[in-house]
């Protein structure tokens, strides 16, 4: 059977041209740059970048991948902030902010094969580990430092990637985005990071950099994803924006579908 973005002419099967990150299918969530994002404080109802206000409270983020798995709060403290502090660059962007904040999802996602989870992002500071994704202490995928990133799939054992050769992540540069995209293909266990500024096409500092390649890791354990901006409710939270979260279940994007997802996302900043 044919998957999305193929097509058969005289018997050969041909890959359709790339149109958005829903071109690869298998999109178990995405949370779309400037789409879908409803705050109930204090302007109830306001969704998308016309309608919101700088420091808006949202309590929704919806999923784009056709799924219905919201990113959802209900608790006024815990809520995303909407912010509108450097339009130069962003159009807007959902911040984390106080390290406060997060999302739960409306439905736990449960990957028991390969995936590819993929955040653009700008962070605040790193003086604690960062959470992207998580669901209690047994699933998560964090930023230990500005070197490093952590994962604990299904368990209590975690997967660390420490990156000295490349450039760090940066942090309270509002010039700078990295995206982050972790992988596994057959149990396989994989972090790339790409990044920089407008200028340098968001790549100049990280091009797909295979973040400590020398690392072998390997889980096959079930892969469960139920809160964004944190580990688990008030736990290792976010402090910065996200513009975007992909997740697939059953594909590890490869190094050209990884490209054309980097050119799209940034591609929606301006």
């Amino acid at each position: 059977m044919l998957g999305l973005g193929n097509s058969i002419i005289g018997g050969t099967v041909l890959e359709e041209a790339y149109v958005d990150p829903s071109s690869f299918g298998s999109l178990a969530l995405w949370l779309k740059f400037n789409t879908g994002i409803y705050a109930d404080e204090p302007d109830a109802g306001n969704s998308d970048a016309d309608s919101l206000s700088h420091n808006d409270k949202i309590d929704e983020w919806r999923d784009q991948s056709g799924n219905d798995n919201h990113a959802v709060q209900t608790t006024s403290a815990d809520k995303p902030r909407w912010d509108l502090s450097n339009l130069e660059v962003d159009k807007g962007a959902v911040k984390f902010a106080n390290t406060a904040k997060f999302f739960d999802l409306t439905e736990a996602i449960e990957i028991t094969g390969d995936f590819t989870v993929m955040v653009r992002f700008r962070l605040i500071n790193l003086s604690v580990a960062r959470s992207f994704i998580g669901n209690s202490s047994t699933d998560l995928f964090r930023a230990q430092d500005t070197t490093e990133f952590r994962a604990i799939i299904g368990g209590s054992g975690s997967s660390a990637w420490d990156e000295t050769s490349a450039t760090a992540l940066s942090t309270n540069d509002t010039t700078k985005r990295q995206i982050v995209t972790f992988t596994r293909e057959s149990g396989a266990l994989s972090v790339r990071v790409n990044g920089g500024t407008s200028a340098g096409g968001w790549k100049n500092e990280q091009d797909d950099v295979d973040w400590d390649s020398a690392e072998t890791h390997s889980d096959t354990d079930t892969f469960t994803i139920s809160n964004i901006g944190c580990s688990a409710d008030d736990t290792e939270n976010q402090n910065g924006w996200f513009y975007d979260v992909l997740i697939y279940d059953g594909i590890a994007l490869n190094e050209t579908q990884r490209k054309q997802n980097y050119d799209y996302l940034n591609g929606q900043s301006t």
